[in-house]
């Protein structure tokens, strides 16, 4: 199928005047990026333990029914007796045993955990995201399938009396638009991931809130970095973004500091022009299915004069743009680089450059910002302030010992290079410093098995 643009679909989509005189920005429309929103009034989402229930229940493809401690009990009654003046003893043990303090279903494990309602539109919005982006949907809802059949043998008589009390529905078929997964780089180790911590209940209780939250992070991190390189990503690899751990010192001449932080952080403060980018370029005259930068770079390689003709439909859409914004100058003074060669390339980059430059220098840079702000804020539980050198990004040993243990599972123990390769498959890298740090860290927790100094001849003892 080729790809063709629309000048009536973007009209449509961005509600140009009849004159061409004026539009409004959207995004989504076609093309569904990021679960932000360019609005500085909606709070960030800093924790995931809100959205953890609809995760699990969208991959599911069910609709838990709201369930009290005076719904449960009075459920569990109808198939129990209780002695006479006993009901207020039931009923005070049912809300110990399965709720909070606040009435609120404790997720004591993935049956449970699946009925904690999403309340928040925002929260939602990101479970909705991790369900499209993350990994393979079926992959997964094996893995949670699995997990349920260990759980009922491992529960106790009250707990799976309990669960057998629980109602859902299947979730209603509907055509919202999907997220669109950018990179495919931490996808098969998170669904290996996911599958481990699902596999034993108390790993499931402690790590798939922090599962969901490193991943969040580490994939929307790489895509932001693909998206950075344009027709020039792939999808298969991670980008290098180095971290430092939490103890250490750093410098100005570290990885750490040329690649880290800073980098993701300039690429960052540009995802709603790519968000408005990449809606643009999906005004197609006919579905030709999700199209961004690398899948353009596919349609731009089927033939021969395709580079010329793509680039000459995106450059009518990147003029009647510019035609629409009559508040910026600084746009108006961009000029389009002659190029022989990837001629739909440079026209991309002067759309982004156009769209970029306007947000930037118009009062819409407040929307702009807040798109990008509410990714940067959740990002601080990654960072750490490191004195001259600003934000780096860092490991805790809490993320440390949660790494290894996804990376190592049930091996008895790892190569200590085959370790460090893994946590750069999932977005992790690390400079020699670094490294050093770990493997002192790894022995002081007594964890090192040394035949040589060799790193392929140090193993990583599995934490128990």
């Amino acid at each position: 199928m080729s790809y063709r643009l629309s000048v009536d679909s973007f009209d449509s989509t961005f509600a140009v005047k009849e004159d061409g005189s004026k539009l409004t920005h959207f995004s989504g429309k076609r093309f569904k990026l990021f679960p932000f929103i360019a609005n500085n009034n909606s709070a960030p989402i800093y924790d995931l333990d809100t959205i953890v229930g609809r995760y699990i229940s969208q991959i599911e493809r069910i609709a838990p029914e709201k369930l009290t401690v005076d719904d449960l009990t009075e459920k569990l009654k109808e198939d129990t007796s209780i002695d006479v003046g006993m009901d207020e003893l039931f009923h005070q043990v049912i809300k110990h045993m399965f709720f909070d303090k606040e009435g609120k279903i404790r997720p004591i494990n993935l049956r449970m955990i699946a009925q904690i309602p999403c309340e928040e539109s925002s929260a939602c919005k990101i479970a909705d995201y991790l369900v499209d982006v993350l990994g393979d949907e079926n992959i997964l809802r094996a893995s949670i399938k699995q997990a349920s059949t260990k759980l009922d043998e491992q529960s106790n008589v009250l707990e799976k009396f309990a669960m057998s009390k629980l109602a859902s529905k299947p979730l209603s078929q509907t055509t919202v638009l999907s997220y669109q997964r950018i990179t495919r780089a931490v996808q098969r180790k998170f669904e290996s991931d996911f599958e481990y911590i699902l596999g034993a209940r108390n790993r499931t209780r402690d790590y798939l809130i922090p599962l969901l939250e490193f991943y969040y992070f580490t994939y929307t991190a790489q895509a932001i970095m693909q998206l950075n390189r344009f027709m020039s990503g792939e999808r298969e690899h991670c980008v290098p973004l180095y971290f430092c751990m939490d103890w250490e010192k750093t410098s100005l001449n570290r990885l750490c500091y040329t690649q880290g932080w800073g980098v993701l952080q300039t690429a960052l403060s540009r995802i709603f022009a790519h968000a408005i980018v990449l809606e643009i370029l999906n005004q197609t005259a006919e579905d030709c299915g999700p199209v961004d930068y690398i899948r353009l770079n596919e349609f731009v390689q089927t033939a021969e004069n395709e580079d010329h003709r793509i680039a000459g439909e995106i450059k009518v859409l990147t003029d009647r743009y510019r035609k629409a914004i009559n508040d910026c100058p600084e746009m108006k003074e961009l000029e389009r680089r002659d190029v022989d060669g990837d001629e739909t390339a440079a026209e991309v980059r002067f759309l982004f450059d156009s769209v970029r430059t306007q947000f930037e220098n118009t009062p819409r840079n407040r929307p702009y910002s807040s798109y990008a702000d509410k990714f940067e804020e959740y990002s601080r539980k990654y960072l750490k302030r490191r004195g001259r050198s600003g934000m780096m990004l860092n490991l805790t040993e809490e993320t440390l010992i949660f790494l290894t243990k996804v990376c190592i599972k049930d091996q008895e123990k790892m190569r200590l290079n085959d370790v460090f390769a893994e946590f750069e498959a999932r977005g992790v890298f690390l400079d020699n410093i670094s490294k050093e740090q770990v493997m002192h860290y790894y022995e002081k927790l007594n964890l090192i098995e040394k035949k040589s100094d060799s790193g392929d001849a140090q193993y990583v003892k599995r934490i128990l």
